[in-house]
């Protein structure tokens, strides 16, 4: 028998969603997060990380992204990377919101042979722009799609989601400097900002601070967002990124908490990088959203 969610459904796509329409939005991916991680053919996911990213990705997919979700292939769609690759089921969760695929999928596909919803996501999936398996590789393919839109006289956008821990990594910084070199102005990178790499904080790993100002260095104007778990705040930065005229690439650097909204989680957040759920931690997962 497949997979069934009970939990309500606090959100649905509409167009001109509200601030609070968003901030429910975030709400259900936590909780389709948590479903996700629950019935995935592992019984785990990169749970941090998703936790942390909910506003980044309600503020995209419900507001920012122009896309056609009965047209996936749409020639004018923005395009969409997660460099974060092993935060998949967050975008899982964002794409059935969109109406990409069914919601049932989300249950029963996740992390299982035969499944299209595996935890590195692949161009399989219809929606899907770049696989990013390997942690690094996102922004040099943001880099490509944005240079392809003005070669092409294309007027649609790149939004690559990067995590900290990446930004440690040269292949990143190729692409900084190539964004900036060209001036790719149509490409906007959002750093999930939550200062935990797998094995430690990125202050014992590998510091990047100032981290805006490295940025900036390669030719990118930054925004920082004080509270990357701020819906406003997220959008706040999107319309001054959008609006500078500067001609250079843009970078929000989204201070968010790992694991967000997930108290137990955000106390051991260096063991919730990843993690499995039991029976017991899925139901204090939910009752700390809202179930129960």
């Amino acid at each position: 028998m497949p997979n069934i969610s009970k939990l309500p459904v606090v959100s649905v796509y509409k167009e001109g969603m509200s601030i609070r329409d968003l901030e429910d939005f975030a709400l259900q991916l936590r909780r389709d997060v948590v479903e996700i991680t629950w019935f995935s053919g592992t019984g785990s996911s990169h749970l941090g990380g998703e936790l942390s990213a909910a506003e980044i990705i309600a503020a995209l997919f419900g507001k920012i992204l122009r896309l056609d979700p009965k047209n996936p292939d749409w020639p004018d769609r923005d395009r969409f990377i997660l460099s974060k690759g092993h935060s998949s089921a967050l975008t899982y969760a964002a794409m059935a919101w969109r109406g990409f695929f069914g919601r049932e999928r989300l249950w029963n596909e996740f992390n299982r042979v035969g499944g299209k919803l595996q935890e590195h996501a692949n161009t399989l999936l219809p929606g899907i722009e770049a696989p990013t398996g390997s942690l690094g590789m996102g922004l040099s393919n943001g880099c490509g799609t944005a240079w392809g839109a003005r070669r092409g006289g294309k007027t649609y956008n790149t939004y690559v989601v990067l995590g900290d821990g990446e930004c440690t990594e040269g292949q990143t910084w190729e692409a900084a400097m190539t964004a900036g070199h060209f001036k790719l102005s149509n490409l906007y990178a959002i750093v999930d900002y939550n200062k935990y790499i797998i094995s430690g904080t990125t202050y014992q790993v590998m510091d990047l601070e100032p981290f805006a100002d490295k940025w900036r260095d390669f030719g990118w104007e930054a925004f920082p967002v004080a509270d990357g778990n701020d819906v406003q705040q997220v959008l706040s930065a999107f319309g001054a990124a959008s609006g500078s005229g500067s001609g250079k690439p843009k970078v929000l650097i989204a201070n968010t908490v790992k694991c967000k909204g997930i108290s137990f989680m955000e106390s051991d957040a260096v063991h919730w990088h990843a993690g499995h759920l039991d029976a017991s931690l899925y139901e204090r997962c939910m009752r700390e959203l809202g179930v129960g």
